[in-house]
């Protein structure tokens, strides 16, 4: 009996752990939690109603995410942002992603098509709609990944794909704040649209050359971003 209650207090912590992670990921990833902000472990007891344990254990794991930093013995504060970091990962995933979308356009077969068209079509719905704020910004990065995972699902390559998904979600705190922190002046649902049409068309030079026009759009936008933020502080 003992044994078994040990084991289900094991498996609730690992899912209040699992709970803590994705709520202190979503809070950092959308501001927030501001970037140098301390994680004293009182306040997020507070905020989100979850224990030290679980708290640490999902601080540690964002910490290995590079979204956290340690400072030794004094705690934990959001990773700041920096013009490098952006510039470093969307030069990154420029390259991983235009390899996996060279090597998944070849082998995309009718199953492949539909869900580039499907999930295009649903993220359409939303770059084109009234949506706004914080809630359709959520959506919008939902869909967004929804699709650019569609256009490589059939790339072979497997430690490609782990390495693109990487970065692709390294990128996802960068996207966010250069569409809160900026004006929005490109078309990026034609930008989409370039780039599901060159994929349908098997056109492997011109869906490179999209996704990477694609990515560096988005590096400026941060830039300028992060360039706003030192201004205001």
């Amino acid at each position: 009996m003992n044994s078994l209650n040990g084991a289900e207090t094991a498996m609730t912590e690992k899912t209040t752990a699992e709970r803590a992670y994705r709520l202190l990921r979503e809070d950092i990833v959308s501001g927030a939690l501001e970037p140098g902000q301390k994680l004293k472990i009182e306040m997020l007891r507070n905020r989100y109603d979850i224990g030290s344990g679980p708290l640490r254990e999902a601080l540690s794991r964002l910490a290995g995410d590079h979204l956290v930093e340690i400072l030794g013995q004094r705690g934990f504060i959001v990773a700041p942002f920096t013009a490098q970091d952006a510039r470093e990962i969307g030069d990154l995933r420029k390259l991983v992603e235009a390899e996996a979308l060279s090597l998944s356009i070849p082998k995309g077969d009718s199953t492949w098509e539909e869900r580039v068209i499907t999930t295009f079509h649903r993220l359409e719905r939303l770059e084109t709609g009234p949506a706004q704020g914080v809630q359709a910004l959520a959506e919008w990065e939902r869909l967004n990944h929804a699709f650019h995972e569609a256009l490589v699902a059939a790339c072979p390559s497997t430690w490609l794909l782990r390495t693109r998904a990487s970065m692709f979600k390294h990128h996802e705190r960068y996207r966010r704040l250069s569409r809160v922190r900026t004006v929005l002046t490109r078309d990026i649902h034609a930008e989409h649209r370039a780039l599901m049409e060159a994929a349908l068309d098997k056109d492997v030079v011109t869906a490179q050359s999209v996704i990477r026009s694609h990515i560096e759009n988005t590096t400026q936008a941060v830039v300028q971003a992060i360039e706003v933020l030192k201004k205001a502080g």
